[in-house]
């Protein structure tokens, strides 16, 4: 099962429904959707929900109508727990609940992704997973913060400034053509959370996202530091990037009644606080 994972607040929705509207439109590229299914869950957390003038019960059935659009199998969810706090308690629950031969892939609402992607994702796990325990297959993207990204650039953008994606068309970047579309080895692992990389399920079960790591931030990360570890120990894991298929983050503000509320903690900088501990735990695990 090919398990498309994604989490959204209701200022989010009409990134969803986006999102959404791409995706039936890649499953047209698919040769076989019967392997695909959509997870995604609504978070009402009414400890982190400024709802304004907009109603839960108004976004939850907008949520629902949304969903209802797609062809592939799809498990919705409407979270009101104060437990669940984000992206990390989705995710967690998604890798749980896979099965150990699934592939898992992340979405972010913010994504924007060209509609053939999800073909060639399809493409490359077929081959992959004949020769690999452990896998992530990765689409490039447009120059970002520093340096270290630059495994994973496009070529067309290497050479652009660390504030180019500041300033980018998000729709004109991904449908644009950047030539034929291979597979290449990356020497080391670098990726987002949620841009529409394809993880094994049996890899994220053995690393899995610590429960310490609450809400939101920084399990991609923690993932990745964990993956090289593995590999210096004789694990076979690898990274594949997909190149000349480019996903890149929508930028412009979002304009809702609905939104979070200013006194939620920072979650980052609390997971943050259990990086390393994590790690270490992870270690002895090896």
């Amino acid at each position: 099962m090919i398990i498309i994972s994604i989490h959204i607040f209701p200022h989010e929705l009409k990134r969803f429904e986006r999102i959404v509207e791409t995706f039936k439109k890649a499953l047209n590229y698919a040769d076989n959707t019967s392997p695909i299914s959509l997870r995604a869950t609504l978070n009402i957390n009414p400890a982190l929900i400024e709802w304004g003038g907009e109603c839960p019960r108004q976004t939850t059935n907008k949520f629902t109508g949304i969903c209802k659009k797609i062809s592939v199998t799809t498990t919705t969810e409407v979270k009101s727990d104060q437990t669940f706090l984000g992206v990390n308690e989705h995710r967690r629950d998604t890798i749980n609940e896979a099965s150990v031969s699934d592939t898992i892939i992340f979405l972010d609402s913010d994504l924007y992704f060209d509609e053939r992607l999800l073909a060639h994702q399809l493409n490359a796990i077929s081959l992959v997973q004949k020769t690999n325990e452990y896998f992530i297959i990765t689409p490039q993207i447009v120059k970002l913060w520093d340096d270290t990204w630059d495994c994973i650039v496009n070529p067309n953008f290497i050479n652009k400034s660390h504030q180019y994606h500041k300033t980018i068309d998000p729709r004109g970047i991904v449908n644009a053509e950047y030539g034929k579309v291979t597979l290449s080895e990356n020497k080391t692992f670098k990726w987002g959370g949620g841009w529409f990389n394809a993880i094994s399920a049996n890899l994220l079960k053995y690393i899995g996202i610590p429960d310490s790591f609450v809400g939101y931030g920084p399990d991609d990360t923690f993932i990745m530091e964990c993956c090289k570890l593995m590999k210096r120990n004789g694990h076979g894991v690898q990274q594949y990037i997909l190149s000349n298929m480019v996903v890149t983050e929508d930028r412009t503000p979002i304009q809702c009644s609905a939104g979070l509320k200013e006194n939620i903690p920072n979650f980052r900088k609390e997971c943050d606080k259990h990086f390393t501990q994590e790690l270490s735990n992870f270690m002895r695990k090896l």
